[in-house]
């Protein structure tokens, strides 16, 4: 049963009587104050029937038994509307005589809401229901009304105003743009953030939808995204997109779409809260800019030191045929090598995308292939370098390289002499698990003499090694010597900020 149909009685069907005149035996006098009684009770708080008298004055005639109940007095303390007046609030009191003044005169049936005391002083919202009676001339003799108690109604009205007051500086204020669509995409709803965003007046916007602000590049995408995200899911990840302005001009924007379902859970309407990023995008160009200008000037760096390296090494191979003592000439050898180790590094700088990391596998390999041409002896050697896609940043990747080209160089030189009867073979190794690195280079050599002291190395490029592992690559060195010789360094990566 719906209250709001039932609050307004059919006064028409009833029939005004005073029930203290009622005879015990007058049925039909009984049946109209049962009448009374029921929709007083049931529906209404209270009924009452004015008499309009002579000159227009008014006078309560008859009120249902629960008028008491409801305002605390009688029928009888309330015969006159100058009583009324300590009833209806008092800045009501010119509307209600309004009210009254034309349901007595000019208004058949009307409605009026109003604030009421009760006789103890609390207040009361309530709402009249009144309805001519007139005589057999045409003219009104009677008001009937009944009273409804809408308090709870008015405070549930006023928190819901409060709440709308809310939301509408909430959606006035924000500085984010508001919109919602039906599921066909017209517009609904928008702030004026989102007007202004888009340059379109709100009699101009709730005649778009939002396929028209849209580039037709989005169409498309922006389809897949309501199918496979909002419908499914009930709202989208944040994306982007753009908009078309009024001008004509585009606006890249950002969102998030969410899904509204009606009473029957069937989708009936999106909103999103969208934000225009114009302002990052260029921040974000700028930054692209400067990132390619500063990356241009490193390759450039790497390329001019990579070539200054090459010419030092032009420079030793150009002076070496000077020098007739074999030990310096030696010296002169191992220097270049590890001038080259160096020269490398940048060479593979320069061509990487990422300028600070250093893939081991590629550098490892084409150093190697180096020391091979310097050093060649053996047809029957085999070298295997397995990097396992590591990467390291170039602060690490220099001291393995130079470790790598020392030890790789004495295996050459050392490891293997003429008489040796197995294949040879040589391997670098480089892997990482978690933030350990460990750099292992091995071979199948004669090993290291037996008076060789790992703690105490007597050759200067195994000194330099032990020097490279611990005080650059803060890690630590161990020799393995039974089966030709393997060195293993172990390191850690900080954070695992120089990896990958």
């Amino acid at each position: 049963m719906n209250t709001e149909d039932n609050l307004n009685p059919d006064f028409e069907q009833m029939k005004p009587v005073n029930s203290v005149n009622i005879q015990a035996g007058d049925e039909h006098l009984q049946d109209g104050e049962w009448r009374y009684r029921l929709i007083s009770e049931v529906l209404v708080n209270y009924i009452f029937v004015l008499d309009v008298e002579q000159g227009g004055q008014l006078k309560l005639s008859w009120a249902s038994e629960n008028l008491l109940l409801e305002t605390g007095r009688r029928p009888g303390e309330i015969l006159t509307m100058d009583v009324w007046k300590n009833i209806i609030y008092a800045d009501d009191i010119p509307r209600f005589l309004i009210f009254v003044n034309q349901m007595s005169t000019s208004l058949e049936k009307g409605e009026f809401e109003c604030r009421s005391f009760h006789k103890d002083g609390h207040l009361r919202y309530i709402r009249i229901y009144a309805r001519q009676k007139k005589d057999s001339i045409g003219k009104t003799s009677h008001i009937i009304g009944a009273v409804r108690e809408i308090t709870e109604l008015k405070h549930a009205e006023q928190q819901l105003l409060k709440s709308e007051e809310k939301y509408r500086k909430l959606h006035s204020s924000m500085t984010d743009a508001f919109c919602s669509v039906n599921m066909k995409g017209e517009m609904q709803e928008f702030n004026e953030s989102y007007l202004r965003m888009l340059g379109y007046s709100a009699d101009e916007m709730i005649k778009l939808t939002y396929v028209d602000l849209t580039p037709e590049k989005w169409h498309a995408i922006e389809a897949r995204i309501v199918e496979e995200e909002i419908l499914p899911h009930g709202s989208s990840g944040i994306y982007e997109k753009e908009y078309r302005h009024k001008d004509g001009t585009i606006i890249p924007i950002e969102l998030r779409t969410f899904l509204i379902r009606d009473d029957q859970g069937y989708p009936s309407a999106m909103w999103a809260i969208v934000r225009d990023i114009s302002q990052r995008k260029l921040s974000e160009e700028k930054l692209k800019s400067a990132l390619a200008e500063k990356e241009t000037l490193l390759r450039e760096v790497h390329h001019r030191v990579k070539n200054n390296l090459q010419t030092v090494m032009t420079l030793i191979a150009l002076r070496s045929p000077e020098v007739e003592d074999e030990k310096a000439q030696r010296i002169l050898l191992e220097l270049q090598e590890q001038i080259r180790t160096i020269s490398v590094i940048y060479q593979e700088l320069f061509q990487n995308q990422r300028l600070s990391r250093v893939p081991m596998q590629s550098y490892l390999e084409l150093l190697v292939s180096y020391l091979l041409k310097t050093f060649q002896g053996r047809n029957n050697l085999r070298v295997e370098v397995d990097c396992r896609n590591t990467v390291l940043d170039a602060e690490l990747a220099m001291p393995c390289g130079l470790i790598v080209n020392e030890l790789v160089t004495n295996a050459l030189k050392y490891a293997f002499p003429p008489d040796f009867q197995e294949r040879a073979y040589i391997t670098v190794k480089l892997w990482k698990e978690g933030d350990l690195c460990t750099l292992e280079i091995a071979d199948n050599g004669k090993g290291l003499p037996d008076s060789y002291d790992s703690g105490n190395p007597t050759s200067i490029g195994l000194h330099l090694v032990k020097l490279w592992a611990k005080n650059q690559m803060k890690g630590s060195l161990n020799i393995d010597n039974t089966n030709g010789t393997v060195f293993t360094i172990n390191f850690r990566i900080g954070n695992n900020k120089n990896t990958a």
